[in-house]
C-alpha cells in the first residue's frame, strides 16, 4: 500500500519542467512552466493542485522543479511566484496571466500574437536583470519603470485591466484614494500608454526645473590612443558645433600615461539644443618635443613606453586632429557605444584649418582610420548635482569635469563662477632682423598692476592642475600663424579687478644652443577690468605689440615690461594719432606692423560688462550723487539676458534701496524711490516670469529662501504695493502698473513674508502692527474687486495670481482671515462678472494650504458651495441666456462689422461646468484626506448644498449620452460621476438623515426628488458605463459606493413605507415605483460582470477581495431584508420583481443563492394566499409560474444558470414545499418540478450550442420548442421555431427549415385579427432576419406561407409547396376578391406541377443509428435508437463519416447484434449504423391502383415515411430425414434465412429534424425460397430498368453490361442454378408441399427473366462499341444455353418487351356509348392492355404499354394525372393536320391510356381482371406508324396470369443483409451506385406538339393486332416518312398504304 507523506513545508510549490498529459484517473496535466502547489509525495510522486487551474492531482516528481517562491493569500485565493520579490515577482504573475492569452492569439492566427511574444520576451530579460542582483540602484529603478510600462501595454494589447501605480512602482490602494484623483490617475496612466506604446517612459526631470529646462551631460571613457608618434602628447578633447566653435572646455589627457587605464570624463551643463543640432567631439593633439618629430615606423598604442628623446627644451608643436560626428549618438537614447575618432595628422597646415577639413570632409588623404581615438559615449539627462545622486557610477573617482563654456540654461543661486575664457586666435609679426619668418612661441600670463604674476590662475584642460602661464603652439616659420587656442583664466573678484593679461613673443630655434639663448622680444596685454568698473567686453581684440629692449631693462625684465606696458595703448584702436612712427616707453616700443588677435568670453554672475547694472550695484554712490533715479530708471532698459545674469546683485540692491532710502511711505508719487524700486522689482520678476526665462523661477525662489535676508524691506513693498491698487484710476499707467503687479504679486508677497519671517526670528514681536499694515493691502484689494469695467483686467489678472500667493501669505497672517478675505473679495465680484476668472481662483484656493485648515475651510466652502450650485444651472436656462446673449452679439457684430462667430464664446458654459467639477473634485479629494482635520461639518454642508444640484446635472448629461450605440469616453461626464460617487461614500448614515431632513425642510419633494434622481442616475450608470472597460479599480470602487448608496437610499425607502396612507393610491404606487427601481438597480448591480469574481484572474481576483470582499453576498443580503421588510406590500410586486431575483439567484456564489432563492418559495406563498383570498380555485401561482418560466428561459439562453444552481433551488424551495404542506405545497412543488425540467433542457441546448455539433444542437433545441408547446407558451415556442429554422437554413436543409416555420404559420388564423406579441415574429429573428412587420393574423401567415413555398422550392419538394399554395388558393376562392393573386397562386402552382413531371430528383438514403454508452447525452441512448434522413445517394461509409466529425470520441460497432453490458455502461461512446429502406407509405398504397407516374410514385416512396425495413442473413442447415443435420453439400441458397426487422419512427421524415426517433420494431423470418423469390423479382425489375434507360443514346451502357454480364455468366453465384439446384428439385417438392406456390411464382419469374435477357442483349448489341463485341458475343452465347435450358424445363413465356418497340401513340376516335359494346369471344380484333369506351366529345385518347414492362415507370397522357404529365400547350397554327406523331414526356418512356365506360380516361390496376377483346365494332384506331411487324397472340390465361402478377411489381423487395453494415443485396453486382438519371434531350419542336385532341379528326379505318407499340426514334425510316409525309398530304386525304412489315430490324438510334 502506498502512503502519502505530507510535506514539510507547507508553502512548497514547484515548476513543471516538462508537459505531463495526465492519461490516468487521478492524475494532474501539467504544462511546461506550471506553478503546482507540493501537498504530500511518496518516492516517486507528488500530490498537489495547479495555480493555474483549479485542478488537484498526481504528477511524476522528476517532472517539476522545487523554487522558492513568493506567495500571497487572501481567503481562498493564492498568488504565487517563484523566486524573486517585488518587480520579479510581478512579472512572473503577468507573464503567467499571459500564457493562456498569448496561447489562444496563436491558435486563432491573431496579429497581437508577435507583440505579445516580444513582450513576454522583454519582460523576461528585465525579470533576470532585476533578480541578478548586479544593477546599481538608478537601473534597477529604470529597469522596474520599462516592466511596469511593458507590462501596462501588454495588457492594454489583451484589453486586461489596467494598473495604477506609484512612482516606487508600488499598486494604488483605492479605498485610500478618493474617486476624483484615482480617475485622474487612470487618466494619467492611460493617456502615457496610448501617447507612445514603443517606447519605455524617460526618467522624469529633476522637480526643480521647468520641462523646457532639461541639462544634459555626456560621459566619455577614453579607452585608447593609437597614432605614429614617438614624442609625448596632449590631447584636448572638447566639443565643437557644426561651424568648429567650441562648446565645452578642453579635457586635458596626457599622453602616454605610464599605467594607462581607461579614462572618465563627462561634459555638463550642455542645454536640451544638444540633442538637436550638429555635435563633433575634437580631439587636438599636440605633440610635446623638439622642433622636427621622431618619425616611427610602427603605430604606437596608448600603453607603449615613449623612446628616448633628445635632451632640448620641450616645444608644443601640433601633432593632429582626431574628430568624430557624435549627433546620431546624442539624438536617441543609445546605450553607451564604443566609437574611434579617426585621426588626422598635421603637417604643413595649422589644426584649425585642418579641423574645418575633418569636420567638412575634405581634402583628405588617410581615410583608413588605422590611427585614432578609441572612447566610449553616453548622454545622460540632468546636471551633475542629479548625476551624482542617481548615477553615482558614473562620476566615481577622478572624473574629470568639463563644463559648458558660458552660463548653463539655469544658473542657480550657489552657482558662483569667474571665468574669462581667453581664445588666442592669430597673430602677425615681422621678420626684424632674421632672414625668414619666426617660429613664434606666445607666452600668456596673469599679472597685477605690479607686473607680478598669479600662479595657478591658467587652466590648460580639465583634468590637470591649473598652471601659471600659458605657452601657445610653435607653428614653423610662419609670421602669421593661427592657434585658435582656448585657456581660462580663473580668478576671484578682489584679484579680478586688479588683474591683466600679458602676451610675451618668443622665437624658438630648431637649434638647442640658440634656442637657449632666446628671450622674450615683445609684449602685449589686456586690461581684464575697465576703469568705470566694468569688464573687458567679449569680443575679438587686437592688440599692439611692443617690442622689449632687454638691454635696457633691470634683473626682472618681463615684470618690468608688464608694469611698464600699462601705461600704453592695449588695443590697436586705442593708439593715438602718429602712433605708428613711433611710440615708446622705458624698455618698450611700439611694433606698429606687428599685431596679435585674442578674444575674451566672460562667465561671471559677479562682473558685469553693463554701466546700467554697475549703476544700481553701486546705488550709495549714485545716491549720494543724486543720480540714483536715473540709474534705476536706465536698469529697466537694461536687456533681459543681463539682467538675470545678475539676478541676486539686482535684487539685494533694490531691497537695499527701497530699505535704506527714507520717504513719506503716505505720499508716494511716480519720481519716488519706492515707486521707482517697484518698477525695478516688478521689471525684474516679470523677466524671470516670461516664458523665455522661466527656467530662472527657481533661482529666485531659492534666492528669497535662501539668500535673502533684509528683515524690514516688508513695511515699504506694503505700501508702496498698496499704493499701487488705490491708484487704479490713476491712468493708462497706473492701470499698467497694477496689472502687471497683480502679475508679480506671489513673488511680492514672498518676499513680504520672508522679510516678515526673519524680522520675527530678529525679536521684533509686532503682529498687530503688521496685521493692520497687510489688512490695509487686503483691502485695497477688496475695493479693487469694486471697481468698475475700467478696471476688468486687473480684477481678473488678481484672481488668476493672488491664490498663489496663499501659501507664502499663511506663514505670517492666519488661515481664516485670509480666508474671510478671499471670500469678501470674491462677494464683491458681481456674480455674472469673470466666472472662469472665480472658478480658477477658487480652484486654486481649493488645491492650495488654505483649506488644510478647518476654520478657514468653513469659512471658504460654503461660499465655493453656494458659487457652484449657481453656476450648474439648468441647462435649459443656460441655452436661453446663450440666445439672449446670441442675439446681442448679432447686433454688436452688424455694428462693429465684425464677424459674429468671433464675438461669440461657444463653450463657455462648458468651461465653467468643467471648472465647477473640477473644483468640486478637488474639494471632496480634500475631504478624503486623513489630515486636515474634522470635516463632518464640510461634508455635510456640500452634500447638502449640492447633492440635488450634482444629481440633476450628472443625469441631463447622461440623457444626452444615452442615444450613442457604442461607448463613447466623455472625461468630464466621469468627473462629474466621480464627484459624486465621493459625495455618496464620505456620507454617513447619520449625515444622510441630516441631508434628507433638510431637503424636507426646504421643499417638501426635495427627498423624494434626491430619491427619484439617485435611483435612476445609480440605474443608468450600470447600464451605460461611464469608465472604461479596463479601469477595474475604477469599476470595483464605483460598484462598492453604489452599493453603500443602495443601503442609504433603502433607509428613506422603508421609513417612507411605513407612514405611506395606504388610502392615497397614488402615494402608494409612488413609493412602490421607487422600491421597484430599488430592487432593479440592485439586481443590476449584483449581476455586474465587474462583480463576477469567477471570471478574473487570479492575482486580481486576490486584490478584488482583499479590498471589498465579494459585493455580491452582501448585495444578495440586502435584497432578501428588502424583500421581506415589504411584508404586505410583496403582493405588487409580483411578478415584475421574479426576473430580477432569478438573475441575481444564478451567481455563481453559494451564499448569494442561499440568501435569494428562498424568495422564490416567498412569491409562492404570497402569490396562492392573495389568490385564495380573491376566491380563485385554480391557477393560484398562475403569475409566478408565467415570469418564471419566462425569465428562466431568457437567462438560460443568455448564459446563466447551471446544475448547481437547479439542485440548491430544488433543494431549498422543496424543503419550504414540504414543510408548507397542504394545497401550497402541492402547487409549488409542481411548479419548482416545471422549472427544474426546463432548466434541465435548456442547459443541455446551451451546452449543445457551444460544444456539439450542428445535429445535436438542433436534437436539443426540439426538445426545448416540444417542452414549450406542452406547456402552451406560445411566444416561447415560437422563438425557439425560429431558432430552429435558422440552424436549418445555416446547413441548407431547405425542406426540414420550411416544416419548421410552418409550426409558426399554424399557430395564426386567417383572419384580420390584430396579432398579439405572444404570435409575433422574434424581434431580429435569425430565420427572417429581414421579415416586414405585420400587424395581423393573416398578414403573417401569408408572409410565412410564401416563406416556406419558397424553402420548399429550394428542396425540390414541389409536393409539399403545391399544398401550401392550394390552401392560398382556397382563402382567396372564398373571398373572391383576389382574382389577381389568384392568378398568380395558380402560375405558381402550374410551374410546381411542371417541376415534378420534368425534373428529376435524387432520393435519400435513410439509415438506423443507435447510440451505445454513457458517454453520449442521456436524452440519445434510446433503446432502439434512430432513423436519419440522408442526403441524396449517400453511402452508408459518408453517413458513418459524418456521426463521425459530429462524435469525433465515438467507436462504430461492425456487428448489428445488441452489444453487452461493457458497452451499454460503458463511459465511452459507441455507435451501430445500418442502412434501412422505406416500406410503401399510405399514400403509395392507394396510388398503386392508378396509372400514375413514376415521379410522383417515387417521391412517396421515399417522402413522407415512417416505416423502414432491413434485413440479416443467417445460414440455417435444413435437418435430414433422420433428424441429423449434415450441411456439407447443403446449397446455402437453401439455408440461407433472413431476419428481416421492421421499424416505426415517431415522426415522419421528412419533418422538422433529419430523424426521428424509433417507437416500434418488428421482426421476422424470411425463409430461403421466399427469400429467393424477392430477390428474383428485384433482379428482373432492375433488368427492367436497366434496359430502358439504356436505349437513349447518352445514358450509359456499363450498368446493363454488368448486369448481364451478372446473369448470364455468374461466375461468382452461380445465376438460376443455385436456385434450381436449391429449391426447384424434386426432394423440395417432395419435403415442404407447402411452398408450392411460392414454388410456382420462382418459375414464373426464372422465365419471365429470359425475353427481358433477350431485349437486353438486342439493346446492347446495337450500342456496344467495338472494344465489347467480344464481351457481346460470350454474353449471347450464354444466354442461347440459358434459353434453351428455361425453354426445355419450364415453358416459354412471352414479356411485353420487344427488340422492336419504338412506342407509336394511337389516336383513337370513340363513337358513341351505344356502339362501344365489347365481344368477349372476338379475338381477331383483340387490343392488348387496351379498353374502349365512348367520350361526348370525341377525344383523343393516347395509349401507351409501359404497364406491362414496369408498372412503377408510368405515366399517362389523358385523364387527370396525363394532365399532370403533359400541361396543354399553344396550338401550333401551322399544325393542320389531324393525326401527328406524339413523343412522350421527358423522364417516360412507356405510356398508357384506357377508356373507361363513361368515355373519362383512366389507368387500370395491374391486378384487375382481364380486359375483354374489342369487338368488331369498336371504334377506329389511327397507328402513327408504318413499319410494324405482326406479333403472334397470346394465350388469354398468360394475359390473366401476367396481370396477377401486377400488383407485385409495386413492391420491391426487401433487400437482403449478410450481417455487414449497409449491404442489401446477396448479389456483388448490386453493389455499384446506381447510375444518375439522364437528362431527356428535346424534341423537335415541329414534333413535340399534343395535337390529338382534335375533334374534327375523320375516322380512320381499323387496325388490328397491334398490341405492342412503340414511338419512332429520331432518324429512322419511320421517323423520316412521317416527317415527309406530314409536309405533303394534305387536311383530309388518307395517309398512304404502310408498306409490308419487315423481321428482326435493328434500331439505330443516332
Amino acid at each position: 500500500m502506498t502512503v502519502w507523506e505530507k510535506v514539510e513545508n507547507e508553502d512548497c510549490y514547484g515548476v513543471a519542467i516538462y508537459n505531463f498529459p495526465g492519461s490516468g484517473t487521478h492524475h494532474l496535466s501539467l504544462d511546461v512552466g506550471e506553478l503546482v502547489h507540493i501537498e504530500r509525495e511518496t518516492e516517486a510522486w507528488y500530490y498537489g493542485s495547479s495555480l493555474r487551474k483549479e485542478a488537484k492531482g498526481i504528477f511524476p516528481k522528476s517532472y517539476v522543479v522545487i523554487r522558492e517562491s513568493n506567495v500571497e493569500r487572501c481567503g481562498e485565493t493564492v498568488v504565487a511566484s517563484a523566486g524573486g520579490v517585488g518587480v520579479a515577482h510581478d512579472i512572473a504573475v503577468t507573464l503567467r496571466e499571459w500564457l493562456p492569452d498569448w496561447k489562444n492569439l496563436f491558435i486563432s492566427n491573431d496579429e497581437r500574437f508577435k507583440f505579445m511574444e516580444v513582450s513576454m520576451r522583454a519582460l523576461f530579460e528585465l525579470r533576470a536583470q532585476s533578480v541578478s542582483g548586479a544593477l546599481p540602484q538608478d537601473q534597477l529603478r529604470r529597469v522596474a519603470r520599462t516592466a511596469m510600462f511593458t507590462i501596462d501595454k501588454g495588457n492594454r494589447v489583451l484589453g486586461r485591466e489596467l494598473a495604477i501605480r506609484t512612482a516606487s512602482g508600488q499598486l494604488v490602494d483605492p479605498i485610500q484614494t478618493s474617486t476624483y484623483k484615482l480617475n485622474s490617475l487612470h487618466d494619467d496612466a492611460n493617456a502615457r500608454i496610448e501617447k507612445n506604446m514603443e517606447t519605455t517612459p524617460a526618467t522624469p526631470p529633476p522637480p526643480t526645473l521647468p520641462a523646457n529646462a532639461r541639462t544634459y551631460t555626456i560621459v566619455i571613457r577614453v579607452n585608447n590612443f593609437i597614432c605614429r608618434m614617438l614624442d609625448k602628447a596632449e590631447l584636448l578633447l572638447s566639443l565643437h558645433d557644426a561651424a568648429g566653435n567650441k562648446i565645452t572646455e578642453n579635457l586635458l589627457i596626457h599622453w602616454p600615461q605610464p599605467t594607462f587605464n581607461p579614462i572618465q570624463a563627462v561634459f555638463t551643463d550642455l542645454p536640451s539644443e544638444i540633442k538637436k543640432e550638429k555635435v563633433f567631439l575634437v580631439c587636438h593633439v599636440v605633440r610635446i618635443g623638439s622642433m622636427d618629430p621622431q618619425v616611427s615606423d610602427y603605430r604606437r598604442s596608448s600603453v607603449a613606453v615613449a623612446a628616448a628623446g633628445g635632451g632640448g627644451a620641450a616645444l608644443r608643436r601640433p601633432g593632429g586632429v582626431a574628430a568624430a560626428d557624435v549627433t546620431r549618438l546624442l539624438a536617441a537614447d543609445h546605450p553607451p557605444k564604443e566609437i574611434q575618432l579617426p585621426f588626422y595628422a598635421c603637417e604643413k597646415e595649422n589644426m584649425d584649418s585642418l579641423l574645418r577639413k575633418v569636420m567638412t570632409n575634405r581634402d583628405l588623404k588617410d581615410t583608413k582610420h588605422s590611427q585614432g581615438l578609441w572612447v566610449m559615449l553616453q548622454l545622460v539627462e540632468g546636471d551633475l548635482k542629479q548625476i551624482r545622486e542617481e548615477n553615482p557610477h558614473l562620476v566615481v573617482g577622478n572624473t574629470a569635469i568639463a563644463r559648458k563654456m558660458g552660463f548653463p540654461e539655469v544658473i542657480m543661486p550657489g552657482d558662483a563662477r569667474n571665468d574669462l575664457y581667453v581664445t588666442l586666435v592669430c597673430g602677425s609679426f615681422s621678420k626684424g632682423s632674421k632672414s625668414s619668418e619666426k617660429n613664434i612661441e606666445v607666452t600668456v600670463r596673469v599679472v597685477d598692476k605690479d607686473g607680478k604674476p598669479f600662479s595657478g590662475v591658467i587652466s590648460i584642460g580639465e583634468g590637470c592642475p591649473r598652471v601659471d602661464e600659458y605657452t601657445s603652439l610653435v607653428y614653423y616659420h610662419d609670421d602669421r600663424p593661427r592657434w585658435q587656442e582656448v585657456f581660462k583664466v580663473c580668478l576671484n573678484i578682489e584679484e579680478f579687478k586688479e588683474a591683466h593679461l600679458v602676451f610675451l613673443y618668443r622665437h624658438r630655434s630648431s637649434n638647442e644652443a640658440k634656442d637657449r639663448a632666446e628671450r622674450h622680444f615683445a609684449i602685449s596685454y589686456l586690461r581684464l577690468m575697465q576703469r568705470e568698473g566694468t569688464t573687458t567686453p567679449d569680443d575679438t581684440h587686437t592688440l599692439c605689440v611692443y617690442k622689449i629692449d632687454n638691454k635696457r631693462g633691470g634683473g626682472d625684465v618681463e615684470a618690468e615690461a608688464a608694469a611698464t606696458c600699462l601705461a600704453l595703448p592695449a588695443r590697436r584702436a586705442e593708439l593715438p594719432a602718429g602712433a605708428e612712427r613711433g611710440l615708446t616707453r622705458g624698455l618698450l616700443a611700439l611694433a606698429p606692423r606687428d599685431a596679435l588677435s585674442a578674444a575674451t568670453k566672460l562667465c561671471s554672475t559677479k562682473l558685469t560688462q553693463r554701466q546700467e547694472i554697475l549703476g544700481v550695484l553701486k546705488w550709495s554712490t549714485h545716491h549720494e550723487e543724486g543720480s540714483l533715479r536715473g540709474a534705476l530708471t536706465n536698469l529697466l532698459l537694461v536687456p533681459s539676458e543681463e539682467i538675470v545674469k545678475f539676478l541676486q546683485d539686482i535684487l539685494d540692491a533694490l531691497f537695499a534701496i527701497l530699505t535704506s532710502v527714507e520717504e513719506d511711505r503716505k505720499s508716494y508719487s511716480e519720481n519716488s524711490y519706492g515707486v521707482l524700486v517697484l518698477d525695478c522689482l516688478l521689471r525684474v520678476i516679470s523677466l524671470v516670469a516670461d516664458h523665455k526665462y522661466q527656467h530662472f523661477q527657481p533661482v529666485l525662489h531659492v534666492y528669497i529662501e535662501q539668500s535673502f535676508c533684509d528683515a524690514a524691506v516688508y513695511e515699504n513693498l506694503i505700501s508702496v504695493m498698496t499704493w499701487a491698487v488705490r491708484t487704479a484710476e490713476g491712468g493708462e499707467a497706473a492701470l499698467k502698473r497694477l496689472l502687471t503687479c497683480m502679475k508679480c504679486v506671489e513673488s511680492l508677497v514672498r518676499v513680504v513674508a520672508r522679510s516678515r519671517q526673519l524680522r520675527r526670528a530678529l525679536a521684533y514681536h509686532a503682529p498687530h502692527a503688521f496685521h493692520a499694515h497687510f489688512q490695509d493691502l487686503l483691502e485695497a484689494l477688496v475695493w479693487l474687486m469694486r471697481c468698475g469695467d475700467h478696471a476688468l483686467t486687473c480684477q481678473g489678472s488678481a484672481l488668476k495670481y493672488l491664490p498663489h500667493a496663499v501659501p507664502h501669505a499663511l506663514a505670517v497672517y492666519p488661515a481664516v482671515d485670509l480666508s474671510a478675505f478671499f471670500v469678501k473679495a470674491l462677494s464683491a465680484l458681481s456674480m455674472n462678472k469673470l466666472s472662469k476668472q472665480r472658478m480658477l481662483a477658487l480652484l486654486e484656493l481649493v488645491r492650495g494650504p488654505l483649506c488644510l485648515s478647518a476654520p478657514a475651510r468653513g469659512r471658504l466652502l460654503p461660499h465655493l458651495a453656494e458659487t457652484v450650485r449657481v453656476l450648474l444651472r439648468d441647462k435649459a436656462e443656460w441655452d436661453r441666456e446663450a440666445a439672449h446673449k446670441s442675439r446681442s452679439v448679432d447686433k454688436a457684430a452688424r455694428l462693429l462689422g465684425a464677424e459674429t462667430s468671433r464675438l461669440q464664446d461657444h463653450t463657455h458654459h462648458e468651461q465653467i461646468l468643467e471648472l465647477c467639477v473640477e473644483a468640486l473634485g478637488e474639494v471632496m479629494s480634500l475631504l478624503a484626506r486623513d489630515d486636515v482635520g474634522p470635516v463632518d461639518a464640510d461634508r455635510g454642508e456640500m452634500i447638502r448644498c449640492l447633492m440635488p444640484t450634482v444629481l440633476h446635472t450628472a443625469a441631463s448629461m447622461l440623457k444626452d449620452r444615452s442615444n450613442a450605440q457604442e461607448f463613447v469616453d466623455d472625461p468630464l461626464l466621469r468627473r462629474l460621476v466621480c464627484v459624486l460617487l465621493d459625495m455618496v461614500r464620505q456620507m454617513s448614515v447619520e449625515q444622510y438623515c441630516v441631508v434628507v431632513k433638510a431637503l424636507e425642510a426646504e421643499k417638501m419633494d426635495s427627498s423624494r426628488s434626491l430619491l427619484v434622481d439617485a435611483l435612476e442616475l445609480l440605474g443608468a450608470i450600470l447600464q451605460r458605463p461611464v469608465f472604461r472597460a479596463h479601469w477595474a479599480d475604477m469599476l470595483h470602487l464605483q460598484h462598492y459606493i453604489i452599493l453603500h448608496a443602495l443601503r442609504l437610499l433603502s433607509i428613506t425607502l422603508r421609513e417612507r413605507l411605513e407612514i405611506v396612507d395606504l388610502s392615497d393610491v397614488e402615494s402608494v404606487e409612488t413609493i412602490h415605483s421607487m422600491w421597484r427601481e430599488w430592487f432593479n438597480v440592485t439586481s443590476s448591480l449584483a449581476t455586474s460582470p465587474v462583480l463576477q469574481l469567477e471570471t478574473l484572474p487570479t492575482a486580481r481576483k486576490q486584490r478584488v477581495v482583499a479590498l471589498y470582499g465579494d459585493l455580491r453576498r452582501e448585495i444578495a443580503e440586502q435584497l432578501s431584508d428588502m424583500w421581506f421588510a415589504l411584508e404586505d406590500h410583496r403582493r405588487a410586486f409580483i411578478p415584475c420583481l421574479v426576473g430580477p431575483f432569478l438573475e441575481v439567484s444564478f451567481l455563481r456564489d453559494d451564499e448569494v443563492r442561499q440568501k435569494t432563492i428562498p424568495i422564490f418559495f416567498d412569491m409562492m406563498q404570497t402569490e396562492y394566499t392573495h389568490s385564495v383570498a380573491r376566491g380563485d380555485t385554480e391557477g393560484h401561482l398562475k403569475e409566478v409560474e408565467s415570469e418564471l418560466i419566462d425569465k428562466l428561459d431568457v437567462l438560460a439562453e443568455g448564459g446563466a444558470g447551471d446544475a448547481g444552481w437547479r439542485a440548491r433551488f430544488v433543494a431549498l424551495c422543496g424543503a419550504l414545499c414540504r414543510a408548507a404542506g397542504g394545497a401550497l405545497g402541492a402547487a409549488a412543488a409542481a411548479l419548482v418540478a416545471a422549472a427544474a425540467r426546463q432548466l434541465d433542457t435548456l442547459l443541455q441546448d446551451r451546452a449543445a450550442a457551444r460544444a456539439a455539433a450542428a445535429p445535436h444542437r438542433m436534437h436539443l433545441t426540439t426538445r426545448v420548442l416540444r417542452f414549450y408547446d406542452h406547456i402552451d407558451r406560445q411566444h416561447m415556442y415560437i422563438r425557439y421555431v425560429h431558432k430552429l429554422a435558422a440552424m436549418h437554413l445555416a446547413a441548407s436543409q431547405w425542406t426540414e427549415a420550411a416544416l419548421t416555420l410552418r409550426l409558426h404559420a399554424r399557430e395564426l388564423l386567417w383572419s384580420h385579427e390584430p396579432l398579439p406579441p405572444r404570435l409575433r415574429l422574434p424581434p431580429a429573428g435569425p430565420a427572417l432576419p429581414d421579415a416586414p412587420h405585420h400587424h395581423t393574423h393573416r398578414d403573417l401567415k401569408e408572409y410565412l406561407y410564401f416563406e416556406v413555398a419558397e424553402l420548399f422550392k429550394k428542396g425540390r419538394q414541389w409536393e409539399l409547396a403545391v399544398e401550401i399554395f392550394k390552401e392560398l388558393v382556397n382563402v382567396y376562392e372564398e373571398e373572391a376578391l383576389g382574382y389577381a393573386v389568384l392568378a398568380d397562386l395558380h402560375g405558381h402552382l402550374a410551374s410546381l406541377y411542371s417541376s415534378i413531371m420534368t425534373t428529376q430528383r435524387c432520393h435519400p438514403s435513410y439509415f438506423r443509428v443507435i447510440y451505445y454508452g454513457k458517454g453520449f447525452p442521456e436524452h440519445l441512448t434510446v433503446e432502439h435508437g434512430f432513423v436519419y434522413r440522408g442526403n441524396e445517394y449517400q453511402q452508408l461509409s459518408d453517413f458513418t463519416e459524418r456521426l463521425l466529425d459530429e462524435w469525433p470520441n465515438a467507436e462504430v460497432l461492425t456487428k448489428l447484434d445488441a452489444p453487452g453490458e461493457e458497452i451499454v455502461n460503458s463511459n465511452k461512446q459507441y455507435l451501430q449504423i445500418n442502412a434501412v429502406e422505406p416500406l410503401l407509405s399510405d399514400k403509395l398504397k392507394r396510388l398503386s391502383d392508378k396509372p400514375v407516374s413514376e415521379q410522383v410514385l417515387s417521391y412517396y416512396k421515399y417522402n413522407c415515411v415512417d416505416k423502414f425495413v432491413f434485413s440479416r442473413p443467417f445460414q440455417r442447415p435444413e435437418e435430414s430425414p433422420d433428424g441429423t443435420v449434415d450441411d456439407s453439400n447443403q446449397n446455402k441458397f437453401a439455408t440461407q434465412w433472413l431476419l428481416r426487422t421492421e421499424l416505426q419512427i415517431s415522426d415522419k421524415l421528412p419533418g422538422i429534424l433529419r430523424w426521428s426517433a424509433v417507437e416500434r420494431v418488428q421482426s421476422r423470418w424470411v425463409s430461403p425460397l421466399a427469400a429467393a423469390v424477392d430477390a428474383l423479382h428485384a433482379a428482373n425489375l432492375e433488368l427492367r430498368a436497366l434496359v430502358l434507360s439504356a436505349r437513349a443514346p447518352a445514358a450509359s451502357l456499363q450498368p446493363l453490361t454488368l448486369r448481364l454480364n451478372g446473369i448470364l455468366d455468374a461466375a461468382v453465384q452461380g445465376g438460376i442454378k443455385n436456385y434450381e439446384s436449391a429449391f426447384l428439385t424434386p426432394a423440395y417438392e417432395e419435403r415442404h408441399p407447402e411452398d408450392a406456390p411460392l414454388l410456382a411464382k420462382l418459375k414464373d419469374l426464372i422465365m419471365e427473366q429470359i425475353p427481358l435477357l433477350k431485349y437486353g442483349l438486342e439493346v446492347h448489341g446495337a450500342r456496344a462499341p467495338p472494344a465489347l463485341q467480344a464481351l457481346h458475343q460470350h454474353l449471347a452465347s450464354c444466354f442461347r444455353q440459358m434459353q434453351l435450358h428455361v425453354h426445355h424445363r419450364y415453358g416459354v413465356k412471352m414479356a411485353d418487351l420487344e427488340p422492336e418497340t419504338p412506342e407509336v401513340q394511337l389516336r383513337m376516335r370513340t363513337p358513341t356509348r351505344d356502339s362501344s359494346v365489347s365481344d368477349p369471344n372476338s379475338s381477331n380484333n383483340r387490343i392488348s392492355d387496351i379498353s374502349t369506351g365512348t367520350d361526348n366529345s370525341s377525344r383523343l385518347k393516347f395509349f401507351s404499354f409501359n404497364s406491362a414492362i414496369n408498372p412503377l415507370v408510368r405515366n399517362s397522357s389523358g385523364g387527370y394525372f396525363g394532365t399532370l404529365q403533359n400541361p396543354p400547350r399553344k396550338r401550333d397554327k401551322r399544325r393542320t393536320r389531324k393525326s401527328e406523331i406524339g413523343t412522350p414526356a421527358s423522364g417516360s418512356q412507356w405510356y398508357t391510356s384506357h377508356s373507361t365506360p363513361n368515355g373519362n380516361a383512366s389507368n387500370t390496376s395491374l391486378t384487375s381482371a382481364t380486359i375483354p377483346d374489342t369487338p368488331t365494332s369498336s371504334p377506329l384506331r389511327e397507328l402513327r406508324q408504318e413499319l410494324v411487324r405482326a406479333r403472334p397472340l397470346r394465350a388469354e390465361a398468360e394475359r390473366e396470369r401476367r396481370a396477377s402478377q401486377r400488383a407485385s411489381l409495386l413492391a420491391s423487395a426487401p433487400p437482403s443483409n449478410r450481417d455487414s453494415l449497409g449491404t442489401t443485396d446477396s448479389n456483388h453486382d448490386d453493389e455499384e451506385p446506381p447510375p444518375l438519371p439522364e437528362k431527356l434531350s428535346h424534341r423537335n419542336s415541329d414534333l413535340d406538339g399534343d395535337n390529338n385532341n382534335n375533334g374534327e379528326s375523320t375516322p380512320l379505318p381499323v387496325r388490328n393486332n397491334y398490341d405492342m407499340v412503340m414511338p419512332p426514334t429520331r432518324g429512322s425510316f419511320l421517323y423520316n416518312s412521317l416527317a415527309t409525309r406530314r409536309s405533303t398530304t394534305a387536311i383530309g386525304e388518307k395517309p398512304p398504304t404502310p408498306p409490308p412489315k419487315k423481321k428482326n430490324v435493328q434500331n439505330n438510334n443516332l
